[in-house]
Order: C-alpha cells, then sequence, then structure tokens
C-alpha cells in the first residue's frame, strides 16, 4: 500500500484552489486539477475520493474558522467600549492577520460554491458583522425596525469594502490604512448619521 505524501496533496490542494477561484465549484474540472497539480486522475482520488471532498479540503478551514473569529469579536467586552479610532486600529490588524492568509478561500466561499453547503457563508459572516454594529451602537437595547434595516444594510456594506481591499494587492501598511478608514465610515455611532 503507498503512502500518501504531503508534497502531492498540497500541489492538488493548491490546483484546486486555483480551479474554483478561477472557475468556481460547479465549472471547475478534477481533470484540469489534476494536470495542474501534475498527478494522474486516479492518484488525486487517493487524496480526495471526490469534487465535493477536494472543496472540503480547500474551504473548510476557512468555512468554520472566519464566521468564529468574528463572533470571538463581537464578544469581546472591551470591543463595544473601545473608542471609534482604537476600534479601527484593532479591526484592521485582525483583519489582516484573518483574512490576508484566507484570500483566496475567501474569495471562493463567497462567490464561488452556488449549489453547496457553503452557498450562504456570505449571509453567516454579514450577520455576525452587523451584531457587532448593533453591540456598539445599540448595546443591549431592543432597536427599532428601522434601526435594524440601517443596520444590515451598514454590514452589507462594511464586508463589501473589506472585500473590495481584500481583491486588491497591498502591503499590509496599505491594507491596514484602507480597512481603517472604511470601519470609522460604516462603524460611525448612528445617532451621529442622524
Amino acid at each position: 500500500m503507498q503512502t500518501k505524501k504531503k508534497e502531492i496533496e498540497y500541489r492538488i490542494k493548491e490546483a484546486a484552489k486555483n480551479e474554483f477561484f478561477e472557475k468556481g465549484y460547479k465549472n471547475g474540472s478534477i481533470s484540469r486539477i489534476a494536470k495542474a497539480a501534475k498527478v494522474p486522475i486516479g492518484n488525486l482520488y487517493r487524496y480526495f475520493p471526490s469534487k465535493k471532498a477536494l472543496l472540503d479540503g480547500v474551504v473548510k478551514e476557512a468555512y468554520d474558522f472566519i464566521p468564529k473569529f468574528i463572533t470571538d469579536l463581537a464578544g469581546t467586552a472591551t470591543l463595544r467600549e473601545m473608542p471609534l479610532e482604537e476600534f479601527s486600529v484593532f479591526i484592521a490588524k485582525e483583519l489582516y492577520r484573518v483574512f490576508w492568509r484566507s484570500r483566496a478561500e475567501l474569495n471562493i466561499l463567497l462567490h464561488k460554491c452556488q449549489g453547496t453547503e457553503y452557498e450562504y457563508f456570505k449571509d453567516a459572516v454579514n450577520e455576525r458583522i452587523y451584531n457587532i454594529i448593533v453591540n456598539r451602537n445599540f448595546g443591549d437595547r431592543k432597536i427599532s425596525d428601522s434601526e435594524r434595516i440601517l443596520s444590515k444594510v451598514v454590514a452589507n456594506g462594511y464586508l463589501d469594502g473589506v472585500l473590495e481591499v481584500l481583491n486588491t494587492e497591498w502591503r499590509e501598511e496599505r491594507f491596514t490604512e484602507l480597512i481603517q478608514k472604511i470601519t470609522l465610515f460604516f462603524f460611525k455611532e448612528f445617532k451621529s448619521r442622524g
């Protein structure tokens, strides 16, 4: 019995990441992945028994980790009390640390997984950002329908802004600077938007 080699598994996953990033899951091709990884298709199936298993191998870690990361941020007691300037610096550094290393996986999860269990990942991330916005602006009080709608719109806009920055090749300093500006804009207290 042959043993699986980490280097071959890595090549397959990298080729699959590139394929799913370019073509999406639905239009991704196992044969193109095998060719790009320089692995016979039969050998690829020893590592990943299906296209779905290959997608899991590429995105599952980010799928599990990123919503938990945002939920953990939302649960940080000091986050609500932190001044907006300090909050924006903190968030920018954390997003760089976590999102930057998973840019391709995030893009696949957010835009390339139609028809899979990952299809609603963006909704889950938006919901967690919404919770942070509500928590920072309204605390524990019950919010009105208009405050809820505004908070949802702001959460959607914030995530889209962050994703726009992620889809651009920036140095860490430029990335964090832009995320700070986006955070300051979107997280500005609602009462001052009046």
